[in-house]
């Protein structure tokens, strides 16, 4: 997500894969964690739908990202899951990606920060911020795959007050 800055979305490579059109794009505006976007969707015109995930952390490698597109194409109940939002990624994204822009908003309106802008005094604010995304992301798959018995919420108010006390100490 930039707020103030531009954003940047260029299309990486685009595959065609068991009437598939699968597009992979480095975005900008994603949620804290992520630069990539996968789409797909039916070559058929008769076909009336669209997949797009962001890839978070570890997972934004090419071969990761191609095998999605690739189960998507092939794997029907996989893809009938995704587009009923109740595959595990999706249902991981839908609760992560709300938190992460919170997070990324409550460092941004913090007057000791100069984040978003990117400069020497930003840059260890932004470190912090990817560290608690991913945290806050690795927490909630754990939720979601395992069935831990924790609230996204709880997980988010805890990254929050760990990222206000950080603020309050002017930074590590």
């Amino acid at each position: 997500m930039t707020l103030g800055m531009t954003h940047v979305r260029e299309t990486i490579n685009k595959r065609t894969t068991n009437g598939c059109k699968a597009t992979l794009v480095f975005d900008t505006g994603g949620p804290v964690g992520s630069n990539h976007l996968m789409i797909v969707k039916p070559i058929d015109a008769k076909s009336d739908w669209l997949i797009n995930r962001w890839f978070y952390f570890s997972e934004q490698t090419e071969a990761y990202m191609w095998n999605f597109a690739e189960k998507i194409s092939t794997d029907k109940e996989y893809r009938r899951q995704s587009r009923e939002e109740t595959a595990d990624w999706k249902r991981v994204d839908n609760l992560y990606e709300p938190l992460a822009r919170r997070l990324y908003q409550e460092l941004s309106r913090s007057e000791r920060s100069d984040f978003p802008v990117m400069n020497d005094h930003s840059r260890s604010d932004s470190e912090k911020l990817e560290s608690l995304c991913e945290e806050l992301f690795e927490e909630i798959k754990r939720i979601v795959r395992q069935g831990a018995d924790q609230h996204p919420e709880t997980i988010y108010d805890e990254k929050e007050a760990e990222l206000r006390q950080w603020l309050a100490d002017g930074s590590e």
